[in-house]
């Protein structure tokens, strides 16, 4: 069976804040979005989702430990695999969309909610940018609506507007699980639409909360079950 990989490798979701999507929504003194590296593997093959955690969850933070908390020096990040373009919509992810997102990856564009030029932003605020291990708190799933539901008025990185279908609550570093579908549909079948795979994060040892960050994808029948776009959202470093 064929099976779609959108987020892969060892750093998977470890983004740069230089990266695609959104520049028009934000101005260079505004914070990029977070880093983290969460997932090896996120994949639809057929109706079957399947979440492969990283052995080693991380997380980028401002925050300050009111323990020591193991952290780790900034590394590299790898780039994930997707396909995006921007949402058009009065909550969209913003006007630069799928046509300023720069190639980053040989597979593909991914598209970033506050994402754009931050570099010079990274550079001024180096010192203060720390990398934790983070533990999933809560791991969850959601249907989020049809293309033009999504790109009309697209949710947040938090769970207030998300109704989950599936949730797993501390999620071992390593994990996989795996969701049908069609499991989650009225009709029995995969819906067309949008998707969101979402994690709670706190920080180990510490008891940091990093609050909610996901990955939003679309699935399109006439793709066979494919993914056709994707976003990472996160809040603010």
């Amino acid at each position: 069976m064929h099976r779609r990989t959108f987020l892969r490798g060892t750093a998977a979701l470890g983004l740069s804040g230089g990266l695609a999507g959104c520049s028009g929504l934000l101005g260079s003194t505004e914070p990029p979005a977070r880093k983290a590296w969460l997932f090896e593997d996120v994949a639809v093959a057929g109706t079957q989702m399947t979440i492969d955690v990283d052995s080693n969850p991380q997380v980028e933070s401002r925050k300050e430990p009111t323990q020591n908390a193991g952290i780790v020096g900034m590394a590299a990040a790898g780039l994930p695999v997707g396909v995006a373009r921007g949402a058009k919509g009065k909550g969209g992810r913003g006007s630069g969309g799928y046509s300023s997102a720069p190639n980053h990856h040989r597979h593909g564009r991914w598209a970033v909610w506050h994402g754009g030029g931050h570099n010079s932003w990274r550079d001024d605020h180096e010192d203060e940018l720390k990398r934790y291990p983070a533990a999933i708190e809560t791991l969850g799933v959601a249907y989020l609506g049809s293309d033009a539901a999504y790109e009309q008025d697209p949710p947040g990185p938090g769970p207030s507007d998300v109704s989950w279908d599936r949730t797993w609550e501390h999620v071992s570093d390593g994990a996989t699980k795996t969701v049908d579908l069609s499991d989650i549909s009225p009709s029995g079948d995969v819906r067309e639409g949008w998707y969101r795979v979402g994690t709670e994060l706190t920080a180990e040892n510490d008891g940091l909360d990093f609050e909610w960050q996901s990955v939003d994808f679309e699935i399109d029948k006439q793709l066979g079950t494919e993914v056709d776009k994707a976003w990472y959202v996160a809040p603010r470093v």
